[in-house]
């Protein structure tokens, strides 16, 4: 490899552990599992089965894990193995589809029958109908569609373009974080707590515009803890979960409480503005967290591999899509919020880099985090304190 000082992390040779002292070939699933094997053959067999989700393997060539397709020895495996996952995808789309499909006709024939294109225009079932068979059938479809394409035109030089984005995913699940976690978890305290409290928490705590208006300012802090239901919180926090960390690991965790509790803010103030019903979600913050990765990585291209950057602009295209569909229902105003907040702080704080290292944490990005987290604390105990 070249000189380690001028690559990334993820790119260095010792980014990844020592092989296991064992038989020439091997695996090592995402649970940690170890799976040795005494030639290439059997571990071929091994991976054109696709048992489990695969992390690492091992060679003779290596005295490091490496990625599986940084061996294009295993192109014909790798190749079966896509393809059991494509088949999945398409079992998922075709199962979702039809349950789906039913759900969407039985809520347009619903809104049709209950007064014509007005009934059905009007209708916040439908919007859920079509956002629901959207996520749950034609994107698995789309996956599906899109995996047969790049395993019919996988050759061992398109496998080896595929390395920067796999030793970097691989890389991620290495490394550990904090923030990220506490995130998660006062976010499932406060939705415990909503679940104790009551069906009244939303209207304790929630973004209610003419209370806030009428003084009770604290609401636009403490409606981004609360949600509308299971899936609302479901996918908010999975969300939240994928970003966090990246920002975590690549900005360090100061940013990511400034960028969280700032978005938060931010699309508190676009949705008082913009929208007039009532709101809850840390999708907002999610937002923001998207809008800081699509800047910060940009201005620090050499970190992450391109194709890994291309995935945020797909997850921008899926917020638009989702706010599309889902108008009646989603708070649009506050994911634009978010996104513009994020966005700024990252132009704001971060100067363009061509360095292949994370940014330093300095002292005052130390102070600026704590100070962060401890407002964002105590936001999530006045949202338990006002609803249970």
């Amino acid at each position: 490899m070249s000189d380690p000082v001028r690559l990334p992390a993820w790119a260095r040779e010792d980014a990844f552990p020592l092989k296991p002292a064992e038989l020439d070939y091997g695996v090592v699933d995402s649970k940690g599992v170890e799976t040795a094997f005494g030639s290439l053959e059997e571990l071929n067999e091994f991976l054109g089965k696709g048992k489990g989700r695969l992390a690492w393997v091992w060679t003779p060539e290596s005295d490091r894990l490496v990625a599986p397709e940084e061996c294009g020895e295993l192109l014909g495996c790798l190749k079966k193995r896509r393809m059991i996952f494509v088949k999945d995808d398409e079992s998922d789309a075709r199962r979702f589809g039809v349950l789906f499909g039913l759900v969407l006709l039985w809520t347009i024939w619903s809104g049709w029958s209950g007064g014509g294109w007005q009934g059905l225009w009007s209708s916040q079932n439908l919007g859920m109908a079509v956002l629901m068979f959207v996520l749950f059938a034609v994107r698995p479809w789309w996956e599906a569609w899109k995996g047969r394409r790049e395993v019919a035109e996988m050759t061992k030089e398109s496998l080896e373009s595929e390395v920067p984005e796999a030793r970097f995913d691989l890389w991620m699940d290495l490394q550990r974080v904090f923030l990220a976690w506490g995130l998660v978890v006062v976010l499932g305290l406060v939705g415990l707590g909503q679940i104790l409290g009551g069906e009244n928490s939303i209207e304790l705590a929630g973004l209610v515009k003419e209370r806030y208006l009428a003084g009770e300012w604290w609401r636009i802090y403490t409606a981004g803890f609360l949600h509308g239901n299971v899936v609302h919180f479901a996918m908010n926090v999975g969300g939240l979960w994928y970003l966090s960390r990246r920002i975590e690991i690549l900005a360090r965790w100061p940013h990511l409480a400034a960028v969280f509790l700032l978005s938060l803010v931010g699309a508190g103030w676009a949705t008082v503005a913009w929208m007039p019903q009532t709101s809850v979600g840390v999708s907002g913050a999610v937002c923001g967290m998207l809008g800081f990765l699509l800047v910060f990585e940009t201005l620090h291209d050499r970190l992450v591999p391109r194709k890994t950057r291309r995935r945020l602009l797909g997850g921008l295209m899926m917020l638009v899509v989702i706010g599309a569909l889902g108008f009646r229902l989603i708070d649009n105003a506050a994911h634009f919020g978010g996104l513009v907040t994020g966005a700024v702080y990252a132009v704001v704080v971060f100067p363009k880099s061509s360095s292949v290292e994370r940014p330093v944490v300095l002292g005052r990005d130390l102070v600026m985090g704590g100070g962060c987290l401890l407002v964002i604390g105590l936001i999530a105990m006045f949202t338990l304190f006002r609803i249970v």
